[in-house]
């Protein structure tokens, strides 16, 4: 993983400095909306407090004011000059700028603001958040030591009076501006008119500080980075990296016990430190995705050749994405471009490269990598979108207008949420990790999954404690079915599920659109006679809804925990009785259906001594036919509409 991201750094540090490849892009935009620059200007000679928003963002802001992020580290001295919150600005920003070495000329400004812009709230325990701004010299008539005692006598913490004072300029350029917080993108410090930003003493402050510590030498031991095996400027200061996929302050991950000794288990040379940071920049700018409800790197490995150059990163980057986008987010067949076309290797190149997928969360400065799905063949985007979109095509006749891409995935099974994130995804990453990796699933354990979907779906409505999972609480059981048949046809055709052998539909006396899709699905008779049995309850549940608007009594016969073979025997009995009880169909639909009764019938009377199925497979397979004969309606209204 590491090196990986060091080949990104090494491509865009052999086109620009170090400065350049650790700026964090910005959105410019937000859901279409244009954001501004919110700058912060000390005017040290009519001492007052100055705000200009008049400038729109564009894709070059971030570059143009250095926006490095935050301080590197949990809990670390913000002192930065552009920064997307104004909280720090507000009470540490300048104080701490005060710590650092910005020459003579700026080391006296920062002084004089300090003392002149500043109010010394007196309280030692503060340490960085002793001063807090000024608000008199923006033109409020606020008392901020006043404010600050008040704040204190409501048990507030004195480290984020920094809140109370960004309420107070939020409302003020409200009043002023017509504006609120939520519409700026960066805020940057500026005296005298000209950003801090600007400065070279400034730009070079930031780059000393993406420094490491060197590593000092233990007796008799020499530092080699771990990755080139140089000797030189050696450090195993990880602190100033951005993703933190390991720890580096508990006794139990270090050598021997030593916190001291983390240069064992991984150091870096000043130049594949430098490479380190600006790949992870290049990493987080330009291939940090989502997929459904998780964050996702998607990191290219070049496995041989010499350093990439960074034009041929970038087109790489770009087929990446491309072809990610349209595969999660695709709204049918036809929006599937034959452009999706990911090779191992670059045309007139010597670069032969795996993707790695990391899915993962942020916590504060550390990162959690929920799911590392590494050695991933690139051809699998275009291979998936010829599943679906044959998947899809095989099966649009019987089940039409099915939205399916991959975020549709993470809705096949459930898993719990909780603050519309996902905290049980185990089994969800595990299949996004077979299925982009081409491994084997177990077709049981994805039908035992299906089957509790289609269980709190029927129940939700009625029951709060379904809520808490991630499958829609709007769609009906026969929808979400459906969408299931599609899915587990993509599967088939990357090679994740074994398809099935399907049984010789000519003996079966059925009209031909009930035997092509039984041969489309490539059910054996036991699923055949699971089918016939559940379109046969669909059948039922269309002529109730007729009658009864939209209400299917007919479904409370399923038992959604599983249909053992006991419950199929007795289901069959009560679906029979409900096709002569049901007097809203026509005669010759009730003659038919009584034909379709038989085949279901003697198929399982064929196959019940035998039977291999378990009950949640029983009942999918019943849910399936009940999904057919449910849209089947439908499909006839469209087909009316057209004609």
């Amino acid at each position: 993983m590491i090196e990986g991201i060091i080949q990104l750094g090494q491509a865009a540090l052999k086109e620009r400095g170090l400065l350049d490849n650790i700026i964090k892009e910005l959105e410019p935009e937000v859901k279409g909306k244009v954001r501004y620059v919110f700058k912060l200007n000390f005017d040290t000679q009519d001492l007052k407090i100055d705000i200009d928003v008049n400038e729109e963002m564009s894709s070059d802001t971030a570059y143009k004011y250095c926006f490095v992020g935050s301080a590197d580290g949990a809990n670390s001295p913000q002192w930065y000059a552009s920064s997307s919150s104004l909280g720090y600005f507000l009470n540490q920003t300048i104080y701490n700028l005060n710590s650092i070495d910005l020459g003579e000329f700026l080391n006296s400004k920062m002084k004089y603001i300090l003392e002149n812009f500043y109010i010394d709230l007196q309280d030692e325990d503060l340490k960085r958040f002793r001063y807090a701004i000024d608000l008199k010299k923006l033109g409020l008539y606020i008392d901020v030591k006043a404010k600050y005692q008040e704040h204190i006598k409501e048990g507030k913490k004195g480290s984020k009076f920094s809140d109370a004072l960004t309420k107070e300029i939020e409302e003020y350029i409200k009043n002023k501006y017509d504006m609120k917080l939520k519409d700026f993108g960066i805020f940057v410090l500026c005296i005298d008119g000209i950003p801090l930003t600007d400065y070279d003493e400034y730009k070079k402050a930031v780059i000393e500080s993406k420094k490491p510590k060197t590593s000092s030498k233990s007796k008799g031991e020499n530092s080699v980075c771990h990755l080139c095996g140089g000797s030189e400027n050696v450090s195993d200061d990880l602190t100033k990296t951005k993703i933190k996929f390991y720890t580096t302050n508990l006794s139990n991950f270090a050598s021997e016990l030593n916190k001291n000794k983390y240069k064992r288990n991984l150091q870096l040379c000043e130049n594949c430190l430098n490479s380190l940071l600006a790949g992870e920049t290049y990493l987080m700018n330009n291939l940090n995705t989502r997929l459904a409800k998780f964050n996702v790197y998607i990191l290219p490995h070049f496995i041989y050749g010499d350093v990439i150059n960074i034009k041929d990163l970038d087109f790489v980057k770009d087929k990446i994405k491309n072809s990610f986008d349209t595969l999660k987010n695709l709204e049918s067949i036809d929006d599937l471009r034959e452009d999706i076309d990911m090779s191992l290797s670059l045309e007139n190149s010597n670069h032969y490269f795996l993707l790695n997928f990391i899915f993962y969360t942020k916590n504060q400065a550390s990162t959690k990598v929920q799911r590392f799905i590494k050695d991933v063949n690139p051809s699998i985007f275009k291979r998936l979108a010829g599943a679906i979109k044959t998947s899809s095509g095989e099966l649009n006749n019987f089940i039409p207008d099915i939205k399916f891409n991959l975020n549709t995935i993470y809705s096949m099974v459930p898993i719990r949420e909780s603050k519309g994130e996902a905290t049980e995804y185990r089994n969800i990453l595990n299949i996004y990790d077979a299925i982009l990796s081409t491994r084997h699933l177990d077709r049981q354990k994805l039908i035992n999954d299906f089957c509790r979907a289609a269980q709190i779906i029927f129940r939700r409505q009625g029951d709060s404690s379904f809520k808490e999972y991630n499958i829609s609480f709007y769609q009906r059981v026969e929808t979400y079915i459906n969408k299931t048949l599609i899915f587990t046809k993509v599967l088939e055709k990357i090679g994740c599920l074994k398809e099935g052998e399907g049984m010789d539909v000519r003996e079966l006396s059925l009209k031909d659109d009930l035997k092509k899709y039984i041969e489309t699905m490539k059910y054996d008779e036991q699923r055949t006679a699971l089918f016939l049995l559940g379109y046969l309850i669909g059948e039922i549940g269309n002529a109730q809804r007729k009658r009864l608007g939209d209400k299917k009594p007919i479904l409370n016969k399923i038992n959604f925990n599983g249909i053992d073979k006991q419950k199929l025997m007795r289901l069959s009995t009560d679906v029979f009785n409900k096709l002569n009880q049901e007097k809203a169909n026509d005669k010759p639909l009730r003659v038919y259906n009584e034909g379709v009764y038989y085949e279901f019938k003697r198929l399982i009377d064929k196959n019940l001594s035998n039977w291999s199925l378990n009950k949640n497979e029983n009942l999918y397979y019943i849910l399936s036919g009940y999904s057919y004969a449910s849209v089947k309606p439908f499909l006839k209204e469209d087909d009316v509409n057209e004609q």
